[in-house]
């Protein structure tokens, strides 16, 4: 289990959402509990496969897949004197966060969709990555 690579993931994505998006999003890696500060964005680790092996390198490597869910919670929003949309935020994030996790960190994207959120006010997207990383060099691959 891989525990080192998912901390550099959060940390890299909400460092880099801090500095930015002008929504000043709340960044977690747990689940939602009851919160009053959006935009907010979970980041959470959903699966770890262990162990399969690879040749890709020369000697046999063991590896683990990863698999992240992230999902952007936004309300209409003040900025100055304009309203903005939940919409617009969630978009806005949603492009942010695919730069990190896909350009970045190179993952591969498997889900970015609205999802039915029960407060109506609360716009959601939900993204999912996988990655899979060499267990013994704590490496992307």
């Amino acid at each position: 289990m891989n525990t080192i690579i998912p901390k550099k993931i959060y940390n890299t994505l909400n460092l880099y959402l801090q500095e930015k998006s002008i929504y000043s999003p709340n960044v977690i890696n747990k689940e939602l509990k009851q919160t009053d500060k959006y935009p907010l964005v979970t980041v959470m680790e959903i699966n770890d496969v262990p162990s399969q092996q690879t040749t890709k390198t020369r000697q046999r490597e063991t590896y683990s897949k990863l698999y992240f869910e992230i999902n952007i919670y936004a309300i209409d929003k003040a900025v100055g004197n304009k309203k903005i949309s939940n919409v617009t935020i969630c978009n806005e994030l949603k492009q942010l966060v695919d730069k990190v996790m896909s350009n970045y960190f190179q993952l591969d994207r498997t889900l970015c969709e609205p999802t039915p959120n029960v407060d109506k006010n609360i716009y959601r997207i939900t993204m999912r990555y996988t990655a899979s990383v060499l267990e013994n060099k704590n490496f992307l691959i």
